[in-house]
């Protein structure tokens, strides 16, 4: 009887973990002592050869492994070579499903040179035995590496190290340290032209036309141009062009701040591959990991912004001076902006938005010429208030501490401590006191309560005096970056939606046409006008 000849094909994986290991696991030297193995064997003749470079061994979703699995249903090959198990599969119950039920139903023969097993070989039934346990060691070693990546990764992220495959536009990574981001001054120019014109109210479909217009490369036409192997499944044209998607995605990325959120998404474990998102609490996010390229106060006022509803003026390709921060003060609805045009001029003024559509609230019709004004003159009252009140800040930090009228927060945080630790010995020895008949039920009961009505007290003040020591630190000059914020406009002649963006959260227009501009920072304001009333020879700004 002819000795049958098995169409044969070498297997070979090299995931990325291996690549550093020994050089022995390459691609090249796997497929060396395959193809040496055939030669040797009369009944074994090469017809394709299957590579997976850089692909886990953890599952079977890899193209080489799916390629050969099709030439076995087809008739190809009949035989498949490894240089041993944990190439062909470091998954348990895999390599058990394909070996001990798939391959045999299918007629395909297996061959792990290194392991010294061929299922076609006689006294191969004995293997069936040993062989699990062979496999197990290869799921468990995977399993380990993992842990360790993963333990590695997240030491890495809470360290504020960058650990993506790619920078953010805008940045690139340090050539001696691939975990830092240095900022890349083209790209950034990029990113600080798209706030500038969304903070002069230009919408984000507008500004990704202008970028467009001027032949500025999108973010992955850069990285391409910078020589990166990026790849994407979104790509439909030769050159691509700036979208909404694009825009907005980085007027909301907070790395432009100097912030790292990292692990937003991730797998399970090693054998499930389907990235998954994570809960909030889970992601790591590191203060100062990186020079900022957009200040927190611009990136916080873009994001609200884009929260509320903005519309351009009829004819204009950016948003009305107004348009996002007015509202009615009755119902809380948009106030929408309306034109009209008598006697061959042209009148621009507001209605609430309310009223229009449910006809629940009156009109709130206002001028918007007259808002500008009103609205201009508060900003600039409001600038001088603050720098009044910095100037009065500075002259309370200048006092000498015996004038400050102020007491060391951590003696007495200390002393609220002992007296808490002193009721709570108290309490606990309480229940002795009864059992020994010092004091009777009632007694016991009536001074329990006392107790933690005390304890519960000294906990409430000593939470308070750590928010005033908190509120303190805060008012220093080193600590007061948000009147910088207002001192830049302290010459502003004109009302612009930067100057909006920078001082006012929003402007409500009520019914009496009384208008009122909440302004940002108004806590800090608050806590700072606090501080300066305890010194009464102080001269306070008047707040109008």
């Amino acid at each position: 009887m002819p000795q049958k000849i098995y169409k044969t094909g070498i297997y070979a994986r090299l995931s990325k973990e291996d690549a550093d290991s020994i050089e022995s696991n390459s691609i090249q030297s796997q497929r060396a002592i395959c193809l040496a193995y055939i030669e040797s064997h009369e009944d074994l003749e090469l017809v394709d050869t299957y590579i997976d470079d850089g692909r886990t061994g953890s599952n079977t979703d890899r193209p080489g492994f799916q390629k050969m699995l099709e030439d076995m249903r087809s008739g190809r090959i009949d035989c498949a070579v490894s240089k041993d198990l944990s190439r062909f599969s470091r998954n348990y119950i895999d390599a058990g499903n394909y070996l001990e039920k798939i391959f045999p139903a299918m007629g395909i023969r297996y061959i792990a040179i290194n392991d010294n097993y061929d299922s076609m070989a006689p006294g191969a039934g004995s293997d069936t035995i040993t062989l699990p346990f062979k496999v197990l060691v290869n799921d468990i070693y995977c399993r380990d590496i993992s842990i360790k990546i993963r333990s590695s990764l997240e030491v890495k992220r809470k360290k504020g190290e960058y650990v993506g495959g790619f920078a953010p536009y805008g940045y690139k990574k340090a050539p001696q340290d691939k975990n830092r981001l240095l900022v890349d001054e083209d790209a950034a120019e990029v990113v600080t032209m798209i706030f500038g014109m969304y903070k002069d109210g230009f919408p984000i479909l507008k500004i990704a036309g202008r970028l467009n217009a001027s032949g500025i490369p999108t973010p992955m036409d850069y990285k391409r141009m910078q020589g990166v192997n990026f790849q994407t499944a979104f790509r439909t044209r030769e050159r691509s062009e700036w979208e909404y998607v694009t825009i907005k995605r980085i007027l909301s990325n907070i790395v432009y701040t100097g912030v790292l959120v990292q692990g937003k998404r991730g797998t399970p474990n090693h054998k499930v591959r389907s990235v998954r998102p994570r809960e909030e609490t889970d992601w790591v996010r590191v203060e100062n990991a990186h020079e900022p390229i957009i200040s927190c106060t611009d990136f916080e006022a873009a994001a609200e912004l884009m929260r509320r509803d903005t519309h351009c003026v009829s004819g204009s390709d950016r948003h009305s001076l107004f348009s996002g921060f007015l509202f009615c003060g009755d119902c809380q609805a948009s106030m929408t902006r309306k034109t009209q045009k008598r006697g061959g001029r042209q009148y621009v003024y507001y209605n609430c938005g309310g009223n229009k559509r449910t006809h629940q609230c009156s009109p709130h019709s206002f001028s918007e010429a007259k808002l500008t004004d009103i609205v201009f003159h508060a900003i600039h009252d409001q600038i001088e208030v603050v720098l009044h009140l910095d100037e009065v800040l500075r002259f309370i930090d200048a006092l000498p501490q015996r004038d400050r009228r102020v007491f060391s927060y951590e003696a007495q945080m200390t002393r609220l401590e002992e007296e808490i630790q002193r009721y709570k010995k108290l309490e606990l020895g309480l229940y002795e006191n009864f059992v020994d008949g010092i004091i009777n039920k009632a007694e016991y009961t009536d001074f329990r309560e006392n107790y933690r009505g005390q304890i519960e007290e000294k906990q409430e003040a000593l939470r308070r005096l750590k928010r005033e020591q908190q509120d303190a630190a805060a008012m220093g000059s080193q600590n007061r970056a948000w009147v910088q914020v207002f001192a830049q406009y302290e010459n502003v002649q004109e009302l612009d939606r930067r100057l909006l963006l920078a001082l006012v959260d929003k402007i409500l227009i009520y019914e009496d046409k009384k208008v009122e501009i909440v302004f940002r920072y108004r806590d800090e304001f608050a806590r700072a006008m606090e501080t300066a009333k305890n010194y009464k020879d102080c001269p306070l700004p008047a707040v109008g």
